[in-house]
């Protein structure tokens, strides 16, 4: 498991500076739930350029994309969520919005993930199949400022 765990911090390490860029632009451009239309669009900008297929909802943001590891077992669902919450008095809010509960770091993560599961024998030594989830907001819907 350990060896796992190494192998796999290691994959991610190699995409260092896409995970950091991620976490700044999301936390820079916060959206309220079922309006990320710009941190969707982001996210999907990386997903499509590392090569995955998404399937999307239309007319919410998000999406998700599986991958097939060539052997039967169990599917794995990670997701992240793209939202922030109507914080106007938050020291970092935009427009009246920030991230203070993580969602920007779980995005940055999820960047981190799905670039790593694209090296070259990311995928040896897993069975069934992964789910990568980006999802709107989870709580509720937040009114704009």
């Amino acid at each position: 498991m350990k060896q796992q765990t190494e192998k796999y911090a290691r994959l991610a390490q190699k995409h260092r500076d896409e995970i950091l860029t991620a976490e700044a632009f999301i936390w820079a451009h916060p959206e309220t739930g079922f309006k990320e239309w710009q941190t969707g669009a982001y996210m999907e900008q990386v997903f499509e350029k590392a090569g995955y297929s998404l399937c999307k909802a239309g007319n919410i943001p998000g999406f998700y994309t599986d991958i097939d590891t060539g052997r039967p077992g169990p599917k794995l669902m990670i997701l992240c969520e793209l939202d922030a919450l109507a914080m106007p008095d938050h020291f970092a809010a935009v427009d009246g919005c920030a991230h203070a509960c993580g969602h920007h770091a779980q995005c940055a993560a999820m960047v981190g993930i799905a670039l790593a599961l694209r090296e070259e024998g990311a995928l040896d030594g897993l069975s069934g199949s992964i789910r990568l989830a980006v999802v709107p907001a989870e709580e509720e819907i937040q009114l704009d400022f």
